[in-house]
């Protein structure tokens, strides 16, 4: 399956964006995925990530992880709530966004950040959280490149 999705030279997440502005979701794509349905979604996955949070007695850093982010639609719904929950957004210290595409990299980049520039760093790019420009955003290729030992959230 991970060949299927990310080889390099016909993967279906990796090579399909490319030479393309091909787009794997919507109407014209392939699927559709609920946070693209409507923003209810993510900021009720926001609601509950708040809600856990709260429960939980969280007091230290927490990072926030998404596997296959898609456009980023879902983050971003997630994190536009939590804003509204200073607390829970200030304790937030890392998101940690898994994509092997580099197409859709740059869309969740662009949805995310604004105009904060993309840097390489050790786990593999990051940049700026447009809602909190103090929470550093992290995009890795495959779960492996998270440190572990972390208090996560996995949306």
């Amino acid at each position: 399956m991970r060949q299927c999705l990310t080889n390099p030279d016909g993967g279906y997440y990796t090579s399909r964006g490319q030479a393309t502005s091909s787009d794997p979701f919507g109407k014209r794509g392939d699927f559709i995925t609920s946070p693209e349905i409507s923003q209810i979604f993510g900021e009720l996955v926001g609601l509950w990530t708040y809600a856990e949070w709260r429960a939980q007695g969280v007091t230290g850093k927490v990072d926030l992880i998404e596997l296959g982010p898609g456009r980023g639609t879902l983050m971003d719904d997630v994190l536009r709530t939590l804003r509204n929950f200073k607390p829970m957004m200030d304790s937030v210290g890392r998101i940690y966004l898994v994509e092997a595409s580099g197409h859709l990299r740059e869309i969740q980049h662009k949805l995310l950040c604004g105009d904060a520039p993309l840097e390489p760093c050790d786990e593999g790019f990051s940049s700026r959280c447009k809602y909190s420009p103090d929470t550093e955003i992290v995009w890795c290729e495959d779960l492996k490149f998270v440190p572990s030992g972390a208090s996560a959230f996995l949306t």
